[in-house]
């Protein structure tokens, strides 16, 4: 006899669950598998959304993270390019005062004969040995007590004495220099301004010895470059100061001293504490040896640094800053490691982002430090509104489901008393939905309780179906939001990078038939427009011209010489006219749009104003195949973009007239200097000398040159050429049948040079010793004038002394008569 096989349902059965009725037992068991399918497809959906949640947050949070160390580090670089630019122009003055004493004393022979300043009668010897000069001339002059003035001290002076034509110029237009000053080899110091240095420093001071001196010698400096001290306060109460300092070479390559300037970086830290990024973002600076430049408040307080211990210009390490936060020394010495990077570090319980950038010139280092949470707000903000989402998915799903629920249990306790053979069909499409099938169906074959049944599990399969269906796309929704956002950050990043290149073009380019085609290629080329155009105004202003473009219509109207008239044709001549930008988002509508036929693909059309101080220029045109191609941000960035261009038009332009100018007055200076030779070839009526071993002999106009022996001998001539310009020829007589060599040809064409320089040199000499006893014939003569009060006997001097300095035999004094006046 078989056992009987164990059944749970047989066991639910014997217990009071059995006595209930079958529709109750329907109803508790629809109940149930109801409440299990719903529970886990809420669950499934519940676990993937906080999932894809998750993903979406992380995925936002880095990729705005690494934007803003983007952003951050392009920062860092301008800056860093701003404050290079001061330390190049100081290095280029430093070494403009240094090639200034070199040609000086290059011209030494012209300059050290003491008609300008003599030191011999100028300098004075006090009663402690030193030497000094009067405080009224321009320049500070200083000799150690050990120090006689020999003649070619003096010489020196002299020569130097003439810099005072040049350098007090430099230190009126840099407001930033506090002093240049040179010290020689044998130790004599001029200092600019005159402060009376003899009374400041002491009497043996050896200028030979200052660092900033040996430094710069060529023993220590054979590149003979810019050198730059370490910072440090002034003793003059002009703040933090570095020394520049350049060696002086003579034009035989002869070590004459050091010339230097003395700095204020006053500007340097007001650039530094004016950048800010963020809301409490700040900057600092220092030197490859950790000296603070640069320091702001809010720096002393996130490093625990107190303004009387972190004295600018001191190395700052934790034996000067003993109570100073160790993330300090960090960020020390991570920007020592490199000349640039970004990298986090914790502030008080805070993240904040660190960049810096070495600045080239004095190996400076700019930090910029600023709280991660001002950076990141928008990842915040996005994060939040996704969580924001998420959480009112899910409590919407939550009631859903609890309505679901009781609607089922209702429905289920309604028709569970009519339950018939179809439930097998109902436990089968129950399996199916529990399965994950939610396209499964029960049919209905009756109007009864199975079949009320039946309607309600398809309904419920429906809504669940819906349900998920409504969640998948929110999660589309929100992905294809946030794509959208990072499309836009990369067009953002796209036209920071076009102003980064038109600000490229324009830092490498002067000639402006260059820089503008330049600039069109590159709008057109990162903003996706087809025509850039740039219009310049007229000279009449009547007209705006094309001038650059970089499409293949634009290049047709630039051969034909395109141009609107201002104020009146198209949306450039409305720009140009009114100084305001226009904008045709669609040119069939727009009444002031041009129709050109060589753009007839153009649907949208933007033209920004060129204005230079209040002064139209020219515009900015772009336009584009699409309608509505320009959004507010375009706008902006193509705003700054035209304001760029006006600024290179106006800079290109600044140095075209400066060329024309240099080119004038060297034309100018040619013309005086040929008019000079051929004066005083003139007055000397000598054309020339020949020179034999018989001695000198001078050639004057009627000199015919001596015909005898020429077929024994060849002429080798070579001009004698005075800055460009050729003032004769040096002829020299060979045997015909000697062939001359090149190394003759170059003693030759030295010898030329040699004789062109004495030459000039003779007549600079010649025209100053004229001038000056011009002057002295002047003097003397009203000197005795003034010698009398009688007007009559004033003329009668004034007679005789001109007729006895120019040798003539009658001079006149004719008295010019006066117009009536009307009373």
């Amino acid at each position: 006899m078989n056992k009987p096989r164990f059944s749970i349902f047989d066991a639910i059965e014997n217990t009071a669950f059995g006595r209930l009725k079958l529709r109750t037992k329907l109803t508790l068991g629809n109940m149930l598998i109801t409440f299990l399918v719903i529970f886990v497809m809420g669950s499934y959906v519940y676990f993937r959304t906080q999932q894809a949640g998750a993903q979406l947050t992380i995925q936002l949070d880095q990729n705005i993270r690494n934007r803003a160390e983007e952003n951050l580090l392009s920062t860092s670089k301008e800056q860093a390019a701003l404050l290079n630019n001061f330390f190049e122009s100081m290095s280029r003055d430093t070494s403009i005062v240094g090639s200034t004493i070199g040609d000086m004393f290059a011209q030494r022979e012209t300059l050290d004969n003491g008609l300008y300043w003599n030191a011999a009668t100028s300098l004075v010897r006090l009663s402690s040995g030193n030497w000094d000069n009067s405080d009224s001339e321009i320049a500070s002059i200083f000799l150690p007590a050990d120090l006689d003035l020999s003649e070619s001290l003096v010489a020196k002076l002299n020569i130097l004495k003439h810099t005072e034509l040049v350098i007090p110029s430099i230190l009126e237009d840099n407001s930033d220099i506090i002093a240049i000053y040179f010290g020689g080899v044998t130790r004599e110091t001029v200092y600019y301004p005159n402060i009376d240095l003899a009374a400041i420093v002491p009497p043996d001071f050896d200028v030979t010895g200052r660092i900033w001196f040996v430094e710069a010698a060529p023993e220590n400096n054979p590149e003979q470059q810019v050198i730059w001290s370490a910072p440090y306060q002034d003793a003059a109460l002009n703040g933090l100061v570095i020394t520049t300092s350049v060696p002086v070479m003579d034009n035989r390559n002869r070590f004459q001293g050091v010339a230097a300037m003395d700095i204020q970086l006053l500007q340097i830290t007001t650039l530094v504490s004016n950048i800010q990024v963020g809301e409490t973002g700040y900057a600092f600076l220092v030197d490859n040896n950790n000296r603070l430049i640069a320091f702001p408040e809010r720096g002393y307080s996130d490093f625990g640094i107190t303004d009387a211990t972190a004295r600018l210009g001191e190395i700052m390490d934790s034996s000067t800053l003993p109570d100073a936060a160790p993330e300090f020394f960090k960020i020390l010495d991570t920007v020592a490691a490199d000349t640039e990077g970004v990298f986090t570090i914790n502030l008080g319980g805070t993240e904040h982002f660190v960049a810096h950038r070495e600045i080239p010139e004095v190996q400076y280092n700019l930090v910029i430090v600023a709280p991660s949470r001002e950076l990141l707000t928008e990842a915040d903000i996005l994060s939040s509104q996704i969580a924001v989402e998420t959480r009112n998915t899910i409590v919407v799903s939550v009631i859903l489901i609890v309505l679901i629920f009781a609607l089922a249990s209702a429905i289920s306790f309604t028709i569970s008393s009519r339950l018939t053979t179809p439930l097998r069909d109902l436990t089968h499409a129950a399996n199916e939905i529990i399965s994950g099938d939610f396209e499964a169906r029960v049919e209905v074959r009756s109007q009864d309780e199975i079949g009320t049944l039946a309607k309600t599990l398809n309904a419920m399969t429906a809504n669940l179906k819906g349900l998920i269906q409504s969640l998948e796309q929110r999660v589309v929704e929100r992905t294809s939001a946030l794509q959208n956002e990072l499309q836009k950050g990369k067009r953002r990043s796209k036209q920071y990078e076009a102003i980064a290149k038109v600000a490229q073009a324009i830092n490498a380019t002067q000639n402006l038939q260059e820089l503008l085609p330049q600039i069109s290629e590159v709008i057109s080329q990162q903003f996706g427009y087809y025509h850039a155009g740039i219009f310049l105004n007229d000279a009449s202003n009547q007209y705006a011209v094309l001038s650059a473009a970089n499409s293949e219509g634009g290049k047709q109207m630039l051969k034909r010489g395109h141009q609107l008239k201002i104020g009146e044709q198209g949306i450039v001549g409305y720009a140009t006219g009114s100084g305001k930008p226009r904008i045709a988002l669609d040119v069939g509508e727009d009444v002031v749009y041009f129709n050109n036929p060589d753009l007839p693909e153009t649907h949208s059309e933007m033209a920004l104003p060129l204005i230079i101080s209040g002064e139209i220029i020219g515009a900015l045109d772009v336009q584009s195949t699409e309608a509505n191609a320009f959004s507010h941000e375009d706008i902006d960035v193509l705003a700054t973009l035209a304001d760029q261009v006006s600024l290179a038009i106006q800079n290109a332009r600044l140095y075209d007239q400066m060329q024309r100018s240099l080119a004038e007055a060297e034309a100018i200076s040619r013309q005086y200097f040929r008019e000079a030779w051929s004066q005083l070839t003139h007055d000397q009526k000598v054309t020339g000398f020949r020179y034999t071993a018989g001695g000198t002999i001078p050639l004057d106009v009627n000199h015919k040159q001596d015909q005898k022996g020429d077929s024994e001998r060849k002429k080798v001539s070579v001009p004698i050429v005075i800055r460009g310009e050729n003032v004769g020829a040096l002829e020299v007589m060979v045997p015909a049948q000697e062939r001359v060599k090149p190394d003759q040809m170059d003693l030759i064409r030295a010898v030329a040079d040699r004789v062109a320089i004495f030459a000039e040199n003779a007549r600079l000499f010649d025209q100053t010793t004229r001038r000056a006893e011009r002057e002295r014939l002047v003097a003397e003569i009203t000197t005795k004038i003034r010698g009398t009060n009688d007007p009559g006997e004033m003329i009668q001097i004034a007679v005789e002394e001109l007729r006895e300095a120019l040798d003539v035999s009658h001079i006149e004094i004719v008295p010019q008569k006066s117009a009536p006046t009307d009373r």
